[in-house]
């Protein structure tokens, strides 16, 4: 008896801490948008940044909203969830874990299994 309330208890404060509010963007879906955020920001490093024409706050701007639009939320919850997590150590630090691994991930497929 006593074994089966320990996990009990056990399973219950794992689901309480790894869930977020209401209105807050999962970690999972948090991290796929972090990951876009960052690849939109390398491009414009890599590349946008050597067009001496380019307006790079706009066109960082543009893709950002791209980013948003592909998962359909708004700059406003994406910055809610993002001062969420910077407010909540534990959280943060496993949502930026999960986000190296699957960069990580992403790096070791082949080219063609990503698409």
């Amino acid at each position: 008896m006593r074994l089966t309330a320990f996990i009990i208890a056990t399973s219950l404060l794992f689901a309480c801490s790894s869930s977020v509010p209401r209105g807050i963007l999962p970690p999972d879906e948090m991290k796929q948008i972090v990951f876009d955020l960052v690849r939109a920001d390398q491009f414009i490093d890599n590349y946008v940044t050597k067009d001496t024409t380019a307006n790079i706050k706009e066109r960082r701007i543009t893709l950002y909203e791209q980013v948003f639009a592909i998962y359909k939320v708004s700059k406003e919850e994406f910055y809610k969830s993002y001062t969420y997590y910077q407010q909540n150590p534990d959280k943060n630090k496993v949502l930026f874990d999960s986000l190296n691994a699957y960069s990580n991930r992403r790096k070791s497929v082949p080219l063609k299994a990503v698409q």
